[in-house]
């Protein structure tokens, strides 16, 4: 019985130095450890693989785009001499502006604001499960063309604005309106940059 004892201790002794941090502590990470990639370095202790340059760049890209779309929301609400502005979408005697692009708008500005919240607050958990889903992919394209759309419909409509009761050609409205849509423009942009890094994570950890 002692000779049984003391071989598998031996055999231990030897195996201890091959076992992973895994099966060291068992099936399932410490939660300290979660979300993280261990490997074995010369010291025998643990290594963090490093944050990327993608998630860096896409997680400064993502705060810019709340940031941007906050302003829009501002100027959308108020920029009318602090009352309703609107992106347009009609250009008439009358200066309709079109209900229809008014609610696209709208969903576009409160939507893309809340799912881009979202993602940064994935990414500060610091976990990767996140980066292995196409989704942000798709939402990141599908707001490029929807954030492009509706800064057009709004530069060509403020662009064609007259004031009321007169000829002016410039106005706070309307340079409220085209800064409106300049910055709807340029939101798209970092969608379109958001979704080429969004990719190179999806193509890297699936």
């Amino acid at each position: 019985e002692a000779n049984r004892v003391n071989r598998c201790k031996t055999e231990s002794q030897q195996r201890g130095p091959e076992l992973t941090i895994r099966q060291r502590t068992g099936s399932r990470q410490p939660a300290a450890f979660r979300g993280y990639h261990f490997r074995r370095n010369p010291e025998n202790t643990p290594t963090v693989t490093m944050v990327s340059a993608e998630t860096i760049g896409s997680i400064f890209i993502k705060v810019f785009k709340v940031i941007i779309n906050i302003v829009v929301l501002i100027i959308y609400r108020t920029g009318y001499g602090g009352d309703f502005l609107g992106i347009g979408g009609t250009w008439n005697l009358n200066e309709e502006k079109s209900p229809d692009a008014e609610i696209v708008a709208s969903g576009v500005f409160v939507g893309f604001i809340i799912y881009t919240g979202v993602q940064l607050i994935t990414f500060g958990f610091g976990t990767t499960k996140h980066k292995y889903e196409l989704s942000d992919t798709i939402m990141n394209v599908v707001g490029t063309f929807m954030w492009v759309a509706v800064g057009g419909t709004a530069l060509h409509y403020w662009h064609g604005y007259l004031a009321e009761h007169d000829f002016e050609n410039i106005t706070s409205e309307r340079t409220a309106g085209l800064a409106l849509g300049a910055l709807c423009v340029i939101n798209g942009a970092l969608y379109l940059a958001d979704s080429v890094l969004a990719f190179i994570h999806y193509t890297k950890y699936a």
